[in-house]
């Protein structure tokens, strides 16, 4: 984000202020990235009732998630890896193709479709008429973004817990960060 001419690495640092090798104000830095430019306003979207702008934020925070947590380069691999590992209810056979999993398939027409086409392919849809998180029937999924979400805050915080607990795991975060974002801090230390 670009206030004036100062880069934000989240509404309240900077990059330029940013102590790459301080762990407790990176790892909050990164809190208030996600916190503030992905979690909170997905819950808004959530409490006034938008299905699709909340699940397009999802879906976005598990890009983000994905790519710091595994630091794989194949986006579909840490997607798949991410949310296999973190939500148990993708990580099951997609009934429509075994050889499959829920994970392989959100990827595909969820993520893939907003992304690239903002839309959801194969009728797959967001909806809080569901009281589980992945409802599946007719050959569709059906997705509820708010239990979706909770789902991510909870994985996002048990990953904070790990990075603030375990030396090698903040090694691996502060690494992924550094590589993730590595032209801006380049580009406001030139």
């Amino acid at each position: 984000m670009r206030i004036g001419d100062t880069l934000y690495f989240s509404p309240n640092y900077r990059f330029d202020q940013i102590n790459w090798n301080n762990k407790e104000e990176l790892i909050e830095a990164f809190r208030d990235r996600v916190e503030e430019f992905y979690l909170k306003p997905a819950r808004v979207l959530n409490k006034h009732k938008y299905p699709f702008g909340s699940g397009v934020l999802c879906v976005t925070t598990i890009d983000f998630l994905a790519k710091i947590e595994t630091d794989l380069d194949d986006v579909g691999k840490r997607f798949e890896n991410w949310l296999r590992s973190n939500i148990k209810e993708f990580d099951s056979s997609d009934p429509d193709n075994s050889s499959r999993t829920l994970a392989c398939r959100f990827y595909k027409e969820f993520r893939n479709g907003l992304v690239h086409e903002g839309r959801i392919k194969n009728c797959g849809q967001f909806s809080y008429d569901f009281d589980e998180l992945v409802h599946q029937g007719n050959g569709i999924i059906i997705v509820n973004p708010n239990l979706l979400l909770n789902a991510i805050i909870s994985s996002f915080r048990k990953y904070i817990q790990r990075v603030e607990s375990e030396e090698f795991a903040f090694l691996q975060f502060r690494c992924a960060l550094i590589k993730a974002f590595w032209k801006d801090i380049k580009y406001v230390n030139r």
